[in-house]
């Protein structure tokens, strides 16, 4: 299902280490991904956050907040796995982009 959630400024979207069960794409405002108080990058209007512990089941690898009143759709990841199980091939492509995601993250930040 998709829903939209506003999140206010200093509201965290989700913190480094928790379990992942929805991505969001933002619709307004600007988030900021930092890890280990270190700050990786801005996000904005039309970006997505969230999407990689969504997709490979894994706890978030960094800490999303919102540095303005921001306002995002949200996609959970059942409602995510269904269109990817309607598209295999496609579901399989986003799974290894992910890893390779991962791996880019591990070895630029240390994790």
């Amino acid at each position: 299902m998709i829903r939209e959630r506003i999140f206010k400024k200093g509201e965290f979207i989700f913190k480094e280490g928790e379990s992942s069960y929805e991505m969001y794409l933002i619709l307004k405002g600007r988030v900021k991904i930092t890890k280990n108080n270190v700050v990786l990058n801005e996000l904005k209007s039309g970006d997505f956050v969230g999407e990689m512990g969504v997709l490979d089941r894994r706890p978030r690898s960094a800490t999303a907040e919102a540095i303005e009143d921001t306002v995002v759709q949200v996609l959970d990841s059942e409602t995510l796995r269904k269109k990817m199980e309607e598209d295999p091939l496609i579901g399989a492509l986003i799974l290894t982009l992910v890893k390779r995601l991962r791996e880019t993250d591990r070895r630029l930040v240390g994790g």
